[in-house]
């Protein structure tokens, strides 16, 4: 006989998810500290030691863009934008966007620039070695933890993305090229935009969502960002880790692959063709293609990390909040689906490119 979780266990699972959630944000963002100093080094090597500027024109324009885009004046615009759009059209969706956006940018704000100058972290044009030099309430120059631009952009699109559910690949693209412009450019560490990414998707989230769900929302924020950070940090730790023997290499890259590839075919063959194939629930194919990445990575670490994400998702809270004309599920799987396969392609083709230790 199936047992049923009682109304106590139930009440507890989203608790037991969040902490999951939260445990694999943590080692994730510890992990990918060990990064920041090789990364440094390889921006400069890009930028020939001149901040601000890239040769290549591809990311001299990628890191232009970002900067305009993600700056505090251009997310002014988009709030008032909204907000003129709203009252003039007396739609009522285009104002509470507009109020809600410059909610989220000015929360980010002032959370931004109170990490700022408690952490007080040094700028990567300050660094001189691998380790990070650290004076709380330094001034100038020492405020590079966490992004400010990252921030303020990832707020301003989860808001968006709420509102208008059918342009979150959009926005959540943007909010991506915004972040890692800071990477390119040499203004940030890495983990300064991770974090500053993470901080304002929470602050979107919340401010998005009524306060009584604001528990809700900062859970879904996690299930949302945790697993791009795992796939974030499976590559890194394949790019940086020791180059390994070419047939060990084809094995844990092919072998992962194979895993992922498999889980993708049967959960959307079970959908097209319900007679062919065994049913397999989105959470299990979340799961293999996790294990995929997992093996083809060859890191504990990374291993545990997407355990701990697929437990939370696991135990993920069954009411989930999201707009009322909120897009079909399908283009979300399918971008998922891509976004796990083009993660296996890179780390099988930059393994090892950038070692450390």
């Amino acid at each position: 006989m199936l047992m049923t979780p009682d109304r106590g266990a139930r009440r507890f699972l989203p608790h037991l998810s969040l902490a999951f959630c939260a445990a694999a944000l943590f080692i994730t963002f510890i992990r990918l500290i060990e990064f920041d100093a090789p990364l440094t080094r390889f921006v400069r090597s890009l930028n020939d030691f001149q901040i601000d500027y890239l040769h290549n024109p591809w990311l001299r324009e990628l890191s232009d863009r970002g900067d305009q885009v993600g700056k505090g004046e251009s997310l002014l615009v988009v709030s008032a934008g909204l907000l003129a759009g709203g009252y003039l059209l007396h739609r009522a969706a285009l104002k509470r966007a507009g109020w809600e956006t410059l909610l989220a940018h000015v929360a980010a704000g002032v959370i931004n620039t109170l990490l700022k100058h408690l952490v007080g972290r040094a700028r990567p044009k300050f660094m001189h070695s691998d380790q990070s030099n650290f004076l709380p309430f330094g001034g100038s120059g020492w405020d590079s933890f966490p992004s400010g631009h990252a921030m303020a952009a990832c707020a301003v699109a989860t808001v968006l993305a709420v509102r208008f559910p059918r342009l979150r690949w959009l926005m959540g693209l943007i909010a991506l090229a915004v972040s890692m412009s800071r990477l390119f450019r040499g203004s940030h560490f890495l983990t300064d935009i991770v974090a500053g990414a993470v901080f304002g998707v929470l602050i979107g989230a919340i401010v998005a969502h009524p306060w009584k769900d604001r528990r809700t929302a900062f859970t879904s924020a996690l299930l949302t960002v945790t697993p791009p950070l795992a796939g974030l940090l499976a590559v890194m730790s394949t790019i940086g880790q020791s180059p390994l023997e070419a047939r060990t290499a084809m094995i844990l890259g092919q072998g992962g692959l194979f895993l992922a590839m498999a889980a993708i075919v049967a959960y959307f063959g079970s959908k097209l063709r319900p007679g062919l194939l065994p049913p397999l629930s989105k959470t299990a194919a979340l799961g293999f293609m996790g294990l995929g990445i997992a093996v083809s990575s060859g890191s504990f670490w990374v291993s545990t990390v997407i355990v701990l994400v697929w437990l939370g998702h696991w135990l993920r809270p069954e009411h989930r909040l999201e707009g009322a004309d909120s897009p079909p599920a399908w283009p979300s799987e399918a971008a998922f689906g891509l976004g796990v396969l083009l993660t296996l392609l890179t780390m099988m083709e930059l393994r090892g490119a950038l070692p450390i230790g």
